[in-house]
């Protein structure tokens, strides 16, 4: 028998012995789930910026995972970042007030950042909004009534990206112009064209302007109304009916009876060959004058003058045509 074999059992017993009462290896790798710190979960960071470039930062966007709720505001770099997002395919909700929201996918892997960028895009600004109505009178074939829309649209991400608007008035709608002089949108109502063919048809109905961009948002102003639909105006006598009158003609009319403020104003047309043309125009006339005289003097032809009322609103009704003719002086 060898002696060394009961020294090496005893050793191989007292390793064995110690082996057993050596504590396991601390887990701290969070990838490892024996570790306490082990999580089916992932972080999700990135940042909320302009829709078009350069590519500006949101600041206060409200970035929301879908699965759970968890949510986080952007800093002023319009950054993020979100943790312990579960593992696996979600979406994330990117909001802000005055602003198109944004729906990301991502995929979460476990214990990994994911990137991404959100883009938003602003929605168009509807200001000021208004409507005026118009009786014009003439001779032939009736008067013409009709309403006047205008409404102001603008866009943060600049006028470029206005793709135009649309007037609503109870369920009709018209497309809006834009007139680059007033830097606005217009729609013209023509009475005939409404039920019945009558502008009092527009009377308490809610007037609404919705601005729309390129990307596709929509923004629907507040509510606004027809405030009045004058129908008396004052009424010419002095030139009229084909009157000759001198190349300074002082013009006369018979004053309104209207129970609300106004002022008038006078234009003057030239008739060539049936067409008219507008030579002169006079505004914020008192509503007590009932007469003014032309300050120029007007060549021989035919003319015609007209008078409105205007009130407060920009709410205007005018009176038939008083054509006069100017003559040759008789030598």
């Amino acid at each position: 028998m060898n002696r060394q074999q009961p020294y090496l059992s005893a050793l191989i017993l007292l390793l064995s012995f110690a082996g057993g009462c050596i504590p396991d290896a601390p887990h701290d790798n969070p990838l490892d789930p024996s570790s306490r710190a082990f999580s089916e979960s992932g972080t999700v960071s990135g940042k909320v910026l302009s829709y078009y470039e350069p590519f500006g930062a949101i600041a206060g966007a409200l970035v929301s995972v879908q699965s759970t709720g968890a949510s986080t505001l952007t800093n002023s770099s319009g950054a993020f970042l979100i943790a312990g997002v579960p593992a696996g395919k979600t979406s994330l909700i990117v909001s802000r007030a005055g602003y198109r929201n944004d729906t990301v996918a991502v995929d979460i892997n476990i214990g990994y950042e994911i990137k991404i960028t959100s883009h938003l895009d602003a929605l168009p600004l509807v200001g000021s909004c208004q409507v005026v109505t118009r009786k014009i009178d003439q001779w032939w074939p009736r008067a013409v009534y009709s309403a006047l829309v205008s409404g102001a649209v603008t866009d943060p991400d600049g006028l470029g990206d206005i793709s135009g608007a649309t007037l609503q008035v109870d369920t009709m709608k018209f497309q809006m112009s834009y007139v680059p002089d007033l830097q606005s949108y217009q729609a013209t109502i023509n009475a005939s064209i409404l039920p019945q063919g009558n502008l009092e048809w527009l009377v308490g109905k809610a007037f609404s302007v919705i601005g729309r961009d390129k990307v596709g948002a929509a923004t629907t102003g507040k509510s606004f109304f027809v405030s009045r639909i004058i129908q008396d105006a004052p009424i010419p006598l002095y030139p009229t009916a084909l009157d000759t009158a001198t190349a300074t003609p002082e013009l006369y009319w018979a004053q309104p009876t209207l129970q609300f403020s106004y002022t008038l104003k006078l234009e003057m047309y030239r008739l060539d060959q049936g067409l008219p043309s507008l030579i002169w125009s006079l505004s914020n006339l008192p509503p007590a004058l009932s007469s003014y005289q032309y300050p120029d003097r007007l060549p021989v032809g035919t003319f015609f003058w007209t008078i409105s009322v205007i009130d407060e609103y920009g709410n205007l009704s005018r009176s038939k045509e008083a054509s006069f003719v100017i003559q040759e002086p008789v030598l």
